[in-house]
């Protein structure tokens, strides 16, 4: 994924639905509430490994109880590692740190996973990493013309290794032994996980081969780039919907991929087309990824003949039965933005809200000059 996107303009042809309120909390009713560690900030745009960290956090946490604190940055050193063997000259603006599911995934089974502290110790009580930045910093000053990265012919495997050392070093502040760490890391084949709902044991590995990544119904294919959803594409949103509070309701860290506008969330950091209307366009933004911990749900059936709400928190197996006839409200998800910024007000916990109408409705795309949704995939355990 893109660290940051471009500007763009709202599509302001939206569905009915889009300019109405939304409700953020009508109900003391729980549905569901995922295990997960505490909130980190990332320093660059790696989200994807911060998900995919949160993701393993929580199935370790699943296993054993506690919070282990899984290193992005040993994760970001490989990958930065393989791009630049890919001997491509260093952007002039920005660094390519984006990813996927699939990515990251590759990048556990060849090289394990180890905690921050058996990284780089001085980083472990931090909650953001300030040798990721230093390693971007570094790269791209050092691609430049005369510099150490300039001449894509010298990178040889042992030539990058040295050159990253010295890049998440931050001038020698950090001390980095890749040699070290790589004799701690964990396998995958090795690492034992928990399955949530059947108490069965599976290795790493196998849950990151029987997991799967569903693209939504305008993501990507035949409908990118239509205007309006389709009847059609709200069948399979739907079917979608019911997945993601299936496994919710079972516990699982259910990870989603999307693009985000900071043009999006109110007051309360509920991102939401009413918000994002009243802007008139989408502002800074960019594809992102979070891993699910919660949900809301209106419409729900009563027996009375009426409709209720279903708010954040965890509740009995019977209503969560009753939260899947509901319509989904918002996601809760844990987010790699920290937690109680200045500059993001709305972001106080560290756990970020999206409206559903939101993720499954589109935005104007103006370097492809297409209409793309914002929903793009979400990455089911087996069996949903």
């Amino acid at each position: 994924m893109k660290h940051m996107l471009k500007y763009s303009m709202l599509a302001l042809t939206l569905f009915s639905v889009s300019c109405q309120e939304n409700s953020t909390e009508k109900s003391s009713v729980k549905v569901t509430s995922v295990k997960h560690t505490a909130v980190k900030r990332q320093s660059i745009g790696n989200c994807w490994l911060y998900a995919q960290a949160t993701w393993l956090e929580s199935l370790l946490k699943d296993t054993n109880g506690e919070e282990v604190d899984v290193s992005e940055t040993y994760w970001t050193y490989w990958d930065l590692y393989h791009k630049l063997l890919e001997k491509e000259p260093v952007p002039e603006e920005e660094l390519n740190t984006g990813g996927s599911w699939g990515m990251s995934s590759e990048i556990i089974r060849r090289y394990g996973w180890v905690t921050e502290a058996e990284f780089i110790e001085s980083e472990a009580a931090e909650s953001m990493s300030e040798a990721q930045s230093c390693a971007e910093d570094y790269i791209m000053a050092q691609g430049k013309e005369n510099g150490t990265l300039h001449d894509v012919n010298l990178r040889t495997p042992e030539y990058v290794r040295a050159e990253l050392d010295k890049a998440f070093s931050c001038d020698g502040k950090y001390t980095v032994n890749m040699d070290a760490a790589l004799e701690k890391a964990r396998k995958a084949s090795d690492t034992m996980l928990v399955d949530v709902k059947s108490g069965k044991q599976y290795s790493l590995s196998t849950m990151l081969n029987s997991w799967r990544q569903i693209s939504g119904p305008g993501a990507y294919g035949s409908s990118e780039g239509k205007q309006l959803v389709s009847e059609a594409e709200l069948l399979r949103y739907r079917n979608i919907e019911q997945r993601i509070k299936k496994a919710l309701n079972d516990h699982y860290p259910v990870v989603m991929s999307f693009y985000v506008t900071f043009n999006a969330p109110d007051q309360n950091g509920v991102f939401n087309l009413k918000t994002l209307a009243e802007k008139g366009q989408l502002g800074d933004g960019g594809g992102h990824m979070v891993v699910l911990h919660d949900y809301t749900v209106d419409k729900v059936p009563t027996e009375d003949g009426g409709f209720t709400s279903l708010a954040e928190g965890d509740l009995d197996p019977e209503l969560k039965e009753k939260a899947l006839l509901g319509e989904m409200n918002f996601l809760v998800a844990k987010n790699s933005w920290g937690a109680n910024r200045r500059d993001r007000p709305w972001l106080r916990d560290g756990y970020s809200r999206f409206t559903w109408d939101y993720l499954q409705n589109r935005y104007w795309d103006e370097d492809s000059e297409i209409y793309r949704s914002f929903f793009r995939s979400v990455v089911l355990p087996p069996g949903y």
